[in-house]
């Protein structure tokens, strides 16, 4: 859809507009006499999207209320505007189509005023979906809004995947942190290169902005904050004054124990791998990493457990606890 134009498939005259929607004119109410500034070229509505042969590709309108969206759904008084109505109008009455798929989670026409179940002709939802058949393709993690569309504007849906996930990992200071984490966990006891490390560590955190969720850990965490002789090296002024000499093996420890936990939750967090292609199934590498996700979960309703408690079952450990210890920063169950 280039700038200039918007795609402009079809400008709908005022006139025509209000012959081909009955109840065009309630809608002034709330905003005035069509055309409106919504979707209109100030004397004409205007229909965004391009047809090809049979088939016309549209973008849906705004809501109209872009500061307050659920105002539609809540208000009695709300409405939809000229150029959302329309939109809907142009589908049916002129280009005359045979049915509509919606595309995507989700579209507005389900969140228009009227009642919640069993639309009547004066529910908005009813009026603009018209008679036809309505099909819409909704993510099949979103099943409580794909009802909305079921029940409010009569939709036929049709699931599909949501992205395959996998780790976000780590990349450039994170990976650097990462690596002098390692290398203190090989030299911790050495007294020469252990606390070289950790203040290494320390410096390396305000580079890659974790100071300030690290300073807030030390600060709930009053036991440390006193084997660290009552100062906090991930505050900008205090870090200066702080050398991992000063403190005992233990409290150093601590220290990349909660720099490690934190760069593990970044690591470990979900992200999408673009987007569902309808039609395309996943790669293998890209199924193996979901699945692997789905298998991280236990389900005590099934009495199916999942890797994480089965690995701790296999070393005798309590899960609960190794979660406990790495939320405490404690370095070999982070």
């Amino acid at each position: 859809f280039d700038s200039p134009t918007l795609n402009v498939a079809y400008r709908m005259p005022v006139s025509e507009y209000y012959d081909l929607t009955p109840y065009a004119h309630e809608l002034e109410e709330n905003w005035g006499k069509a055309p409106g500034e919504l979707n209109s070229d100030g004397q004409n509505l205007v229909i965004y999207g391009v047809k090809l042969g049979n088939v016309f590709i549209g973008v849906q309108p705004s809501f109209g209320y872009e500061g307050d969206p659920m105002r539609l759904l809540f208000s009695r008084s709300a409405s939809p505007h000229h150029g959302f109505a329309a939109y809907y109008t142009y589908l049916e009455r002129i280009f005359k189509a045979d049915a509509v798929l919606h595309f995507g989670t989700h579209g507005s026409l389900e969140f228009m005023p009227g009642k919640q179940v069993g639309m009547a002709q004066d529910c908005y939802p009813d009026r603009l979906a018209g008679t036809i058949p309505n099909l819409y393709y909704y993510a099949a993690n979103n099943p409580s809004e794909a009802t909305i569309a079921k029940r409010r504007s009569y939709a036929a849906t049709i699931s599909y995947l949501t992205p395959p996930a996998e780790n976000a990992g780590l990349y450039k200071g994170l990976k650097e942190v990462q690596e002098l984490v390692s290398s203190y966990q090989g030299l911790r006891e050495n007294e020469g290169r252990g606390p070289s490390i950790v203040n290494s560590i320390v410096a390396a955190s305000f580079t890659c902005n974790l100071d300030t969720d690290m300073a807030e850990f030390i600060k709930t965490d009053e036991k440390l904050h006193e084997a660290l002789g009552m100062k906090n090296p991930f505050l900008a002024d205090e870090t200066a004054s702080f050398d991992a000499k000063d403190v005992s093996l233990d409290a150093r420890d601590q220290i990349v124990g909660l720099v490690y936990r934190k760069l593990m939750e970044i690591e470990s967090r979900l992200l999408p791998m673009g987007l569902h292609t309808v039609g395309v199934p996943p790669t293998a590498d890209e199924a193996v990493a979901t699945l692997v996700s789905i298998a991280e979960i236990d389900r005590p309703e099934d009495d199916v457990i999942g890797l994480p408690r089965i690995l701790a079952n296999s070393m005798n450990r309590d899960l609960e606890e190794v979660y406990k210890n790495a939320n405490n920063g404690v370095l070999e169950d982070v």
